[in-house]
């Protein structure tokens, strides 16, 4: 037998369907999360670094170590007055004559000066002092350790100077202003003597003997035997010797290393 189905079997078996409209005008609905705005950090300013103290000018500086090193900045005014209350005994090497306007002295330590020569306005009032006061005197000394010193001038007129430097199992290091204008001896019993290659510009050798090496920077037609104009005495003894003006860059192969050359400055 054969069952026809009928209208209402029919929509009995169909399934059913929900219809949800939509309006239009409503966009569909995102999914996407956005992350958290990042905070951004304020941009941190260092502080500004101290400002340096203006280093005041001195005369007849005499410092000296028996057990370590001597570095320091200073301004020399030779014709400055000092009380004799703060000037100390005079030292072996001034006994019988004047007394230093600069020494430096170190025992196992190393000497390292940075020494700016004040201008001098010669004055009818200070032709005395002038007279009293020929050239400056500079001396530093140092046993077990090398020897730098830099010397400025950085305004004209000056007096001149007379730089004598001792150093005993240790290097020298001369940085001599542009307008040095005098005698260098360098006595070097073991090691060598190096001049920049700017300052040999300038340079004139008139002998190498026994260790002892006399030159003249500048035009020595000036010079007399009783020469008062600017003059650098070294000796050194087991190191060597460099001269150099002080606004000069370091040349490759001057850098200092290891150990031994920061204590002798090699």
């Amino acid at each position: 037998m054969i069952i026809v189905p009928t209208d209402d079997d029919n929509k009995r078996a169909q399934p059913l369907t929900t219809i949800i409209e939509v309006p239009a005008d409503d966009p569909p609905p995102t999914y996407t999360t956005e992350p958290p705005p990042v905070p951004v950090a304020e941009p941190s300013v260092a502080p500004a670094p101290p400002k340096q103290p203006a280093v005041k000018p001195s005369n007849y500086v005499s410092i000296s170590r028996s057990n370590g090193s001597v570095k320091g900045v200073w301004v020399l005014d030779p014709f400055l007055t000092i009380p004799a209350s703060l000037l100390p005994p005079l030292s072996p090497e001034e006994v019988g004559g004047a007394r230093k306007h600069f020494s430096l002295k170190a025992n196992n330590g190393v000497i390292d000066a940075d020494i700016t020569l004040a201008s001098y306005e010669p004055t009818q009032d200070s032709k005395q002092s002038q007279s009293d006061c020929r050239r400056a005197t500079i001396f530093a000394k140092a046993h077990n350790g090398g020897v730098t010193t830099k010397l400025h001038t950085p305004s004209e007129p000056r007096i001149p100077f007379y730089l004598n430097i001792l150093a005993f199992n240790g290097s020298v290091n001369v940085h001599l202003p542009r307008s040095f204008h005098g005698l260098v001896v360098v006595k070097a019993w073991n090691g060598n003597t190096k001049f920049s290659s700017e300052s040999s510009v300038h340079l004139t050798t008139f002998s190498d003997v026994d260790k002892t090496r006399r030159c003249f920077i500048g035009d020595y037609s000036e010079m007399t035997d009783e020469w008062q104009g600017d003059e650098v005495f070294i000796e050194a003894r087991n190191g060597s010797v460099k001269l150099q003006y002080d606004d000069e860059a370091q040349e490759k192969g001057d850098r200092k290393s290891g150990f031994f050359g920061r204590l002798f400055g090699f």
